[in-house]
């Protein structure tokens, strides 16, 4: 009998803004532009052995306004946040188990989901390829990062962080994002799941 291993992973998008008495920018905005889950299904050792990679699956729209007040020190970071659980028994490193399967093998960790965030000018400080979610819950994966210096649009370079909008500077304000798993034939037979948070602030 052929065993199944699925895993279902479901992304969400959070959205937060500064209040208006703190703000150097006058408005942060980040849009989805994509379904918010993403499920892989297990069902051959091919996958198992070999992974699955969703490319493209969610995509990243980031417009930081600066017209009306021209503050030199408008900034703007991006980081994930990894959600494991609703369940406090769920341990910080694994996937939460929503249905087991079988009683037999191992619980995926968080680290063997792989992410990959890409735009033309490869602004992302985390490079161009795949790279392992290696973070417990609550620790930030940084995608740009608060140096306390203002890389302006238009620059094409690693952590352009000035204002800008993905309309008028598309390479550097989209972001593509792309991810893969390769569990392999340990994992324990079930429906797994990650919540993915993607925050877009002020640098202040």
């Amino acid at each position: 009998m052929k065993k199944v291993k699925k895993i279902l992973v479901i992304f969400s998008v959070l959205l937060f803004n500064i209040s208006k008495a703190q703000q150097f920018c006058d408005k942060v905005t980040l849009l989805l532009s994509s379904s918010p889950n993403v499920d892989f299904t297990f069902d051959t050792f091919g996958k198992y052995l070999g992974g699955i990679t969703e490319n493209g699956v969610s995509q990243l729209k980031v417009t930081v306004d600066n017209s009306l007040t021209n503050n030199p020190d408008c900034r703007w970071n991006l980081v994930i946040y990894i959600d494991n659980s609703s369940n406090p028994v769920t341990p910080s490193d694994e996937w939460e188990l929503l249905t087991p399967h079988s009683s037999s093998g191992t619980t995926p960790k968080i680290n063997q989901l792989q992410i990959r965030v890409r735009n033309r000018c490869n602004t992302s400080t985390t490079g161009s390829g795949f790279f392992n979610a290696n973070v417990l819950p609550g620790q930030p994966i940084v995608l740009i990062s608060n140096t306390g210096i203002t890389i302006p649009a238009g620059s094409c370079v690693t952590n352009v962080n000035g204002p800008g909008n993905y309309i008028k500077n598309y390479d550097e304000f989209t972001f593509d994002i792309d991810y893969r798993i390769a569990p392999g034939l340990s994992m324990r037979s079930g429906i797994y799941q990650l919540r993915l948070k993607y925050l877009l602030t002020e640098a202040l």
